[in-house]
This record gives structure tokens, C-alpha cells and sequence, in this order.
């Protein structure tokens, strides 16, 4: 039977970029963490770029030209790097500041980017000259988070978002000429403006929204006239677009009940073609790469059972390509499993999806795992996940909810659990448990809920407000106390984590009854709490509350903490120490042999 260790050596490939008609970079964990990595499409080549130890944390080309951020430890301080022939060079050199790629003008040596060296709390749009290294400030920012979305091909206009919360982000933009800025809407509403893609004589851009409507849906905004039309909609979200180099064919990434669908539409015919189908899985979120000259198409997909690699749509040819292969590590493909989508009634009769991994053999029957994703703004879709197919592998259940709150099922849905409807999303996992039960896939005594982030609040408030449903929980780099929480995360990301949960302004009295600290004599299941000391979304604070306050009462809790990590477990070093701990844990309380 494969080891823990040979699932997490697994690996991915991810967010491919065109250096050129031959050649794309990508980034892969072959090594251990996200680095860079070439692949020559004449040769079949492929070489690493980057040798660090720390993760890559994006990749950008431009005219052949490869641009990446990285950070330290975990800590999110991104800084933006050039590649010239082997070395990589800093541009920013200010560890103490974030800096947010945003493109590279037509002269190749002007970068555009967002910046917080002046003032932590907000985001100043700024541009550099990657030779002298002199920097100066397009606009400052004294109110949002403004994140770069997309540079004109003239280098003129620089589309930002204003990231009001987390599904309410206005997309202006700016003159980077004449230095001044507008919102694209003028009367934008409560509404999320993602994914623009330029036309390549910069007239205009199409980019998604869901103004006025549940969903996301395509759009075009014409520069001079400042005019938006609704081209293309559907009963889901689209979630992503990509214009060809000869503004011919968009790419339209639909997530249709979790699975993403390429769509390729052609602004000529303003109709869809008929093209080659990728594999059924999700296409990563960061990105869809056209090639500069050609209609082929990379983009990273994944499934259940299928670990993140580059793919190819060649519109010419009519074909479909796998470009990378991620090695299994010796673990038979048909050992992996793909979930199940099925769904359940929640206490109030609210239909809930989730993803059924059923167990293998009889070792962990009726032993169930309740996996929670973060976010909460977020979805949890049949992705490649090495803990869910080792725990799978070993004969336990996984079942992963999208409970209200989610993504991917409507406006209406994702706000279901905002401020003081907090605690309904903590029923509906209590629902989902007593669900499970019910329909003979899990035993009463033998469940678990684990999750990060906002999966690892989800944990601590299970376990603390509906303690006789769970045997386990594993919580890792979750929010214990909301009021902390919201305190000292980083500065910039306060206000709009406010939108979601509550301002200390105004809401401190929901932040506090809804935070499991205050309830930790309820956990009577056995806790594992995972957190990285470097993480400035939720601090390290968090957890020690929550561990501290239970060793004082002399209630076991396990405790790993990583002083190279951030937000997650991202080097494999740590993953090799911390996962077969996390499954060691759940087999033994949930009376796995």
C-alpha cells in the first residue's frame, strides 16, 4: 500500500505563460516548492529556472521576458523579480512592503505594479524602471485595497480593482499618462468586475461581472465612449477569459456545478465554435495563456484524481494536449478517486452540495472525515487533494461541503452567512454530519471535521457548538476569535474581512458570541491545531488562544507549528512532517486500523 509520504511527493504544474511561439515557463513543486520551470516545445526540453527556497508565488511574461514574485517564510511581502538569462534579479528590494504585479509597458523596461511601502494599510499604484530601479507613484490610494487587474497593450490604461469586499470590487481605471482614474461603472452597485482582457489595439476590454444579476457574466467596455454591453450569461458563473493574439477568439472559463467548461467564442461570428473538450476537471484560477501568434491555448487542469498539469487547446489543429506529467510517485492511477456530487436538506431546507470520496475497502468503514474549505468566499470543487486520496486510500469516507456561504451557486448563496447569520453555515455542517449518519456512510461516534483558514474557524466552531457530532477535529491556520482576528491581520486586508464578519466598529458583540474561544469548555472531541508563524491573514495568535486556553484546563491538544510558513503548508519538507501526523491523528480517533 503507497506511503503517506509517496501522495505528497506528488506535486503539481501550474499557471503557464507564453515566452514565446516555442517555448512556455510554468510553475512546478518538482523541487520541493513552486519554482519556475521551461519547457521547449521543438525539443520536449524541459529545464528549472529558479532554485529557491521559497515558493514562487506568480509568473508573468512579456516579449520573452519572465517576471515572478516571491515572498518569505509564508509572509505574503511579495517582491517583484525579472529573470535575465540565469539570474534572477530583485527589482523592489523592500521586504517590509507588498508589491502586486501589474504589468510591463511596450518599451519593455517601465513595470506597473501595486504597492504598500508608503502606507501599510492601502495599495499605491506605481510604476518602476526595471535598469535604474527609479520608482514613482501613479496614484495614491487612501481609502481600499486596489489590486492591478490588467495593463493595456499601449501601456496607457491600467485597470485596478478597488476591493471594497471580497465579492464587492469596483474596476477602475487609470491614465497612467495624465495620472487620473475612474470607475468604469457609475453606478456600480453591489457587484464583483473580475478577468478583463484587453483588445489588442486597446479600444476596449471584456471582463465579468454580475451587476443586476446571481451570476457572473460576460461583458465589453468600450474606452472612448465609456459604454458596457452584456454579450454572454448563463444560470452559472463565468469565471475567467483570455483574448487570442488577433482578438479573434475568447476563451470563457464557465464553472458549471464544479467543474470547469472551456468555451471558445468568436467576436467575429459573435458565436461559440465548436472545439475540442478538455478532460473533465476544474482549470485553475490564475489564468488562461494564449499563445502570441498562434491559436493555442494552455491552461492548468485538474480533477479528483488527476494532479495539476499543463494542457493544451490548439484551435488550428482541433486539438487537445497534456504538455506536463506530474509524476504519481509509484501510486496506481486507479487507487485515486473521483468524488461524487450529491447534496442534502440543511435545518432551515436549504439544499447543500458536497463531494463524496468513499472509502476504499473495509478498514475505515462508516470512519468519516468532514473536510471545510477556507475562504469563506470560496468553493470547494473535485480538485487533486494528496491528504483526501491517502485518507480515501486507507478506507476512510471524505466528504467536502459547500455549505451557504460558498461560491459557484448564486449571490444570493454566498451571502447567506454574513455577519449574524454566521453560526447557520456551522448548522449546516452539524446537519451535514447528522446527514451522514442517516444515510449509513458514517458511524455516530466516528466523524471528523478539519479544514484552513476560515475551514479551520468552521472546525473550532463545530466542535465547540455541536460537540457530541465529533470525534476529531484538525484546525489549521483557523481563526479562533474573530475580534483578534479582525485586530491583527494584515492592515490592508481589515476592511474588507469586515464586509464578510462584522466590523469591530460595529458588530463587536456578533464577533464575539460567534468566536469559538469563548466556548472551548464544550470540546470534548480530540484536537489538532496546525498553524504557520509567519501568517498575516490569521496571525499565529489564533492558535496559541485556542491551544493555550485548553492546556490550562488540562484538555489535550496537539500543536504543530511550522517558522518558515505562512498561511498553509506550502514546503514540502513541512508537508512531510505535518501530514502524517494530520492522518496518524484521524486513524486513531476515528478507530482506523
Amino acid at each position: 500500500m503507497a506511503t503517506i509520504n509517496q501522495y505528497f511527493s506528488i506535486g503539481s504544474c501550474s499557471a503557464a505563460r507564453w515566452l514565446s511561439e516555442d517555448a512556455f515557463v510554468y510553475l512546478s513543486t518538482k523541487s520541493g516548492v513552486n519554482q519556475i520551470w521551461e519547457k521547449n516545445l521543438c525539443t520536449g526540453e524541459e529545464r528549472q529556472r529558479t532554485f529557491f527556497e521559497e515558493r514562487v508565488w506568480s509568473l508573468h511574461t512579456h516579449q520573452g521576458t519572465v517576471y515572478f514574485s516571491m515572498d518569505q517564510g509564508g509572509n505574503e511581502q511579495e517582491q517583484i523579480y525579472v529573470i535575465h538569462g540565469e539570474e534572477a534579479v530583485n527589482l523592489t528590494h523592500n521586504n517590509a512592503a507588498r508589491y502586486q504585479f501589474g504589468g510591463v509597458k511596450p518599451d519593455g523596461q517601465t513595470v506597473v505594479f501595486a504597492c504598500n511601502a508608503r502606507n501599510p494599510k492601502n495599495f499605491d499604484l506605481c510604476q518602476l524602471n526595471a535598469k535604474t530601479g527609479e520608482q514613482e507613484i501613479l496614484l495614491e490610494n487612501t481609502d481600499s485595497y486596489n489590486t492591478p487587474a490588467a495593463l493595456s497593450p499601449n501601456g496607457r490604461y491600467l485597470l485596478y480593482n478597488k476591493l471594497k469586499a471580497q465579492s464587492d470590487n469596483c474596476l477602475w481605471i487609470l491614465d497612467t499618462e495624465n495620472k487620473t482614474a475612474k470607475n468604469i461603472d457609475s453606478n456600480p452597485g453591489y457587484a464583483q468586475y473580475t478577468s478583463p482582457a484587453w483588445k489588442h489595439d486597446s479600444s476596449g476590454f471584456y471582463f465579468l461581472t454580475d451587476k443586476d444579476s446571481e451570476f457572473k457574466y460576460l461583458a465589453y467596455y468600450d474606452v472612448e465612449s465609456g459604454c458596457m454591453t452584456k454579450i454572454y450569461e448563463e444560470e452559472w458563473d463565468l469565471e475567467d477569459v483570455a483574448l487570442s493574439f488577433d482578438d479573434k477568439y475568447l476563451a470563457v472559463k464557465i464553472n458549471r456545478d464544479g467543474y470547469s467548461v472551456m468555451e471558445i467564442y468568436n467576436t467575429h461570428t459573435q458565436s461559440f465554435e465548436n472545439a475540442p473538450s478538455m478532460p473533465k476537471g476544474v482549470m485553475a484560477y490564475y489564468g488562461i495563456s494564449w499563445a502570441p501568434s498562434s491559436h493555442r491555448l494552455l491552461v492548468t487542469l485538474s480533477s479528483g484524481k488527476r494532479p495539476s498539469d499543463i494542457w493544451m487547446l490548439d484551435l488550428d489543429h482541433e486539438k487537445v494536449e497534456r504538455m506536463t506529467f506530474t509524476d504519481l510517485q509509484g501510486i496506481d492511477s486507479d487507487d485515486l478517486v473521483e468524488p461524487i456530487l450529491c447534496h442534502y436538506q440543511s435545518f432551515d431546507g436549504l439544499t447543500v452540495p458536497y463531494w463524496l470520496y468513499k472509502g476504499k475497502g473495509d478498514a475505515g468503514k462508516g470512519s468519516v472525515a468532514v473536510e471545510i474549505h477556507g475562504g469563506p468566499e470560496a468553493q470547494e470543487r473535485p480538485m487533486f487533494s494528496p491528504m483526501i486520496q491517502y485518507l480515501v486510500n486507507e478506507g476512510l469516507t471524505v466528504v467536502a461541503p459547500n455549505v451557504r456561504g460558498s461560491t459557484g451557486y448564486g449571490k444570493n448563496y454566498h451571502h447567506l452567512d454574513d455577519v449574524e447569520k454566521r453560526l447557520d453555515s456551522v448548522h449546516d455542517a452539524a446537519c451535514l454530519a447528522e446527514h451522514l449518519v442517516k444515510e449509513g456512510l458514517a458511524e455516530k461516534d466516528r466523524i471528523a471535521v478539519m479544514g484552513g483558514s476560515y475551514g479551520g474557524y468552521m472546525t473550532l466552531s463545530c466542535i465547540t457548538r455541536y460537540p457530541d457530532l465529533w470525534a476529531a477535529g484538525v484546525d489549521t491556520v483557523g481563526m479562533s476569535n474573530l475580534e483578534t482576528f479582525l485586530e491583527n491581520t494584515a492592515d490592508y486586508r481589515r476592511s474588507h474581512r469586515e464586509s464578510e464578519y462584522g466590523s469591530l466598529e460595529h458588530h463587536r458583540q456578533i464577533l464575539h458570541d460567534v468566536s469559538p474561544i469563548h466556548k472551548v469548555d464544550q470540546i470534548t472531541a480530540a484536537l489538532m491545531v496546525v498553524h504557520g508563524a509567519n501568517d498575516p491573514r490569521v496571525p499565529v495568535g489564533e492558535a496559541e488562544q485556542i491551544v493555550q486556553s485548553l492546556r490550562s484546563r488540562n484538555v489535550p491538544v496537539e500543536y504543530l507549528l511550522y517558522t518558515d510558513e505562512g498561511h498553509g503548508i506550502a514546503k514540502r519538507k513541512n508537508q512531510l512532517d505535518c501530514y502524517p501526523k494530520v492522518a496518524a491523528f484521524l486513524k486513531k480517533h476515528l478507530k482506523v486500523e
